[in-house]
């Protein structure tokens, strides 16, 4: 029972897919270090070829983009609300 009790829990910490996407695009798009990487060229496309991961598209630049859980919230107890988490954005590929 008390196993069961843990996984109920467990799966109410996160948020739905639609909204913990939306919570990882508006990182993305409130990221001022993308904006620099990004050289200032507007944002065109996100596309998320999978977990984690995302891929912007600022006029002739590209960037990889990863969600990372951030370490704290591992050694907290799960609380509902969005994952904790932050962006590590790779380096732009830009024509």
């Amino acid at each position: 029972a008390l196993l069961l009790l843990t996984a109920a829990a467990a799966a109410r910490a996160a948020l739905p897919p639609y909204w913990q996407r939306l919570e990882e695009i508006k990182a993305i798009l409130d990221s001022n270090e993308l904006s620099e990487k990004l050289q200032g060229h507007p944002i065109d496309r996100i596309e998320r070829p999978g977990d984690d991961f995302y891929r912007v598209q600022a006029g002739p630049c590209s960037l990889d983009i990863r969600i990372v859980d951030d370490p704290a919230s591992s050694t907290k107890p799960a609380m509902p609300g969005p994952r904790s988490f932050h962006i590590e954005a790779g380096k732009a590929a830009c024509r």
